[in-house]
């Protein structure tokens, strides 16, 4: 059984699939990978969350807008949600979701 977790990270965007018995990722759902609506939502969800990140900023070499970040918090739960509503929709029992990214937007 395979895990599909959604959670965000800087350069890789918000869809992990990951073997669930060793929790390692995996690409190997195309299912869910090659799914033109699922690619261009996490490519847009991850751009968006990527677009967070400042560089040579506040007097930082990495800073992260927090406050852009709650500002776009109503686009960004409306793109996960489209995007678990997707994914939900190939759900033929071989995965499980965990929405971890939802949880986290939504308690800004």
């Amino acid at each position: 059984m395979k895990t599909i977790k959604i959670m965000n990270e800087f350069l890789h965007g918000p869809v992990w699939t990951c073997e669930e018995e060793t929790g390692i990722a995996t690409d190997n759902l195309p299912l869910v990978h090659e799914d033109p609506v699922v690619a261009s939502l996490n490519r847009e969800i991850g751009e968006l969350f990527d677009s967070y990140y400042e560089f040579d900023s506040h007097d930082l070499p990495c800073w992260f807008n927090e406050e852009r970040e709650r500002a776009d918090k109503p686009r960004m739960l409306e793109l996960l949600g489209r995007l678990n509503a997707r994914i939900a929709e190939h759900n033929d029992g071989s995965f499980v979701m965990d929405d971890r990214e939802t949880p986290r937007v939504e308690a800004l």
